[in-house]
């Protein structure tokens, strides 16, 4: 049986990045936190979930580029009971995110720093 690790197509990097988060509607703001992230994805850590299909703006930072990372992004799951190691949270999948944004975070998520 393949783990949820041999299922990804996009290698993860385990990191704290803080997140800006708003619906495609143009309402609201929310700051989230990143467990992990990579090319295709992240693991957003938080109270408030969201529901799976229900899709958000993101905006976030990585290291060595100057300018925040811009996506559209689908819920593709939500934790709503977290094990006493795992927060509550909702996997994202990134639906519209820039070639150029994504080779950059591609490059970071395999990068040492």
């Amino acid at each position: 049986m393949l783990s949820s690790e041999d299922k990804r197509r996009h290698a993860r990097r385990t990191l704290a990045v803080e997140f800006r988060a708003g619906g495609n509607d143009g309402l609201g703001a929310l700051e989230l936190s990143g467990a992990d992230l990579s090319a295709g994805g992240a693991f957003l850590v938080s109270e408030l979930l969201l529901e799976p299909g229900e899709t958000l703006s993101l905006e976030f930072r990585i290291a060595d580029r100057p300018t925040p990372v811009q996506a559209q992004a689908r819920v593709a799951w939500v934790r709503r009971f977290p094990g006493p190691d795992q927060p509550a949270g909702m996997g994202i999948e990134f639906v519209r995110l820039g070639k150029e944004e994504r080779a950059a975070l591609d490059a970071w998520v395999h990068s040492e720093g």
